[in-house]
């Protein structure tokens, strides 16, 4: 009985002495959290242990929660979903201050950890998903990337050419079937400029591996998804559990072999240097005279192919979502058709292709697809950056690790900002004599449809070249209609006619096509 009464004791003592060192420890730490804190505490919803928010959030409606975040909030606001702390910037100024300011743009450009840039982009090779957006190996390929550009036939002129060989299969299309699915037409279109671009060949609608494109770019949108990356990057073992992460997971292994199969590995057997057929061949030749300099190769395959991919991705993915939107609005506002085509047929006229040269001289088009950009925003949640370290942010506290979010749809729909921001109104970005507002204009500094800082869309001239070349040449022969009860809104609140998983886009609608009347 004394031994038992002695170990009692004992384990009493222990324990105390465990009690007391656990005090201890969670003291020091919150002195220690306090001593590196470097500013205020960032606002926002306290969430649950662990789970922080993540059980407030919906895979289709994260940005309306961040919406009501921002209301709420203000300017900034963070939030825990599990592991991952998220910042919050709504306000246009704020985004250009953290991502393209001397100041933070070394430390706040770098890009955040995602489940789809690990496994679909060689482990986060390509521009968009690389880690660190301010160092050499950015730098490098981002340079690499303008050079085969602008090597593959001059850049912005091989790209004209392009579209318009594609331009005259679409106005076939049209011709055949002037009443069509608007989404399938434009993305139908995309994959033959795309497959143009890459290796210098069209897609026949028989081919099998027409539906490859939009498959891996529709899979980028589910594993995109704030919820969706977050849940994968906590626990990546989810890939392999029963269910839609898996059956992602499987579908977009499949169509990543299938593009770098063909547009990398068949593209290298055929390949003759010197001989450019696409932008893959311009790779090719760089990979080649770096191999016979005898230097390091920095342009590895599995570099190309994560580049290849995002080239498909971006090159569809986001032109297919803005041309698709601004078919939907054109044809919930025949008013802005008619003033497009009067600019068109002043600038063009009637008889000749258009040309990326006539864009800049057709002010309405300009501001029509601004405020396209601003209305139904591509990416109403940019791709997410990290701090790496404590920083000082407008008087808050960054802290080591968060991922750093712009959120355009609150930006674009802030009624301080707009007045009027759920209504489609192209005339906002026109002074009164019709000219457009300048860029320093604070209306058009809160445009940041292709990004800001290092993080610029590289192909942000390429983007604008093919929207303006398809609208202008659908609108300079056609007026676009609904069908009589098969009419769509466009109103961006709505999910019955606009999806938003990463990229927001109109769902499939129909449309008929009416040739005009000169």
């Amino acid at each position: 009985m004394h031994i038992i009464c002695c170990v009692y004791t004992l384990t009493s003592k222990m324990f105390d002495l465990i009690l007391i060192f656990l005090g201890v420890f969670v003291l020091f730490y919150i002195f220690l959290r306090e001593k590196l804190r470097k500013g205020e505490v960032i606002p926002g919803p306290k969430g649950l242990p662990f789970i922080g928010c993540a059980f407030e959030f919906d895979y289709l409606t994260t940005h309306v929660k961040f919406m009501e975040y921002a209301k709420k909030y203000g300017p900034i606001f963070r939030l825990k979903m599990f592991t991952v702390n998220l910042v919050v910037l709504n306000d246009a100024q704020l985004v250009r201050k953290a991502f393209a300011g001397e100041k933070y743009k070394q430390v706040l450009n770098d890009r955040a950890d995602t489940f789809f840039g690990d496994y679909f982009r060689a482990g986060k090779q390509s521009l968009a998903f690389m880690i660190d957006g301010s160092g050499a190996f950015h730098k490098t390929s981002r340079k690499i990337f303008y050079k085969a550009l602008h090597m593959y036939g001059s850049g912005i002129q091989q790209l004209e050419n392009n579209v318009l060989i594609e331009m005259t299969n679409l106005i076939k299309r049209i011709e055949d079937k002037p009443v069509f699915d608007c989404s399938y037409m434009v993305k139908r279109s995309l994959a033959n400029i795309v497959s143009l671009v890459l290796k210098g060949e069209l897609v026949s609608d028989s081919d099998p591996d027409l539906s490859v494109f939009w498959g891996h770019g529709t899979g980028g949108e589910f594993f995109l998804n704030p919820y969706n990356n977050t849940l994968l990057t906590t626990f990546p073992i989810l890939r392999f559990m029963p269910g839609q992460l898996r059956d992602n997971f499987r579908k977009q292994c499949h169509v990543y072999d299938r593009i770098a199969q063909r547009y990398f590995h068949d593209v290298k057997k055929t390949y003759v240097p010197g001989r450019l057929r696409g932008v893959v061949d311009v790779y090719l030749d760089e990979q080649r005279k770096q191999m016979e300099a005898g230097s390091d190769v920095f342009l590895t395959d599995d570099l190309i192919i994560a580049q290849i991919v995002e080239t498909v991705d971006t090159g569809i993915m986001t032109t297919w979502t803005t041309l698709t939107n601004s078919m939907l609005v054109l044809c919930n506002y025949p008013t802005y058709q008619t003033k497009i085509q009067a600019e068109l047929d002043e600038v063009i006229g009637k008889d000749r292709a258009p040309t990326y040269k006539d864009r800049g001289k057709c002010t309405f088009f300009l501001a029509f697809e601004m405020e396209v950009h601003r209305f139904l925003p591509v990416l109403p949640l940019n791709l997410p950056h990290v701090s790496r370290s404590h920083v000082e942010f407008e008087g808050y506290d960054i802290k080591p690790n968060s991922t750093i979010i712009a959120n355009i749809w609150y930006i674009n729909h802030n009624e301080d900002t707009w007045g009027d921001p759920w209504t489609f109104r192209p005339e906002r970005f026109l002074d009164e004599q019709g000219n457009l507002l300048p860029r320093e204009h604070p209306l058009c500094q809160t445009q940041l449809t292709f990004g800001v800082g290092s993080r610029l869309c590289p192909g942000d001239m390429f983007a604008k070249t093919r929207y303006f070349m398809f609208l202008a040449t659908l609108l300079q022969r056609w007026n676009f209609e609904f069908l009589p009860g098969e009419e769509k809104h466009c109103d961006s609140r709505q999910t019955d006619t606009i999806q938003t998983k990463v990229n927001m886009r109109a769902k499939p609608f129909t449309c008929r096509a009416k040739e005009r009347l000169h």
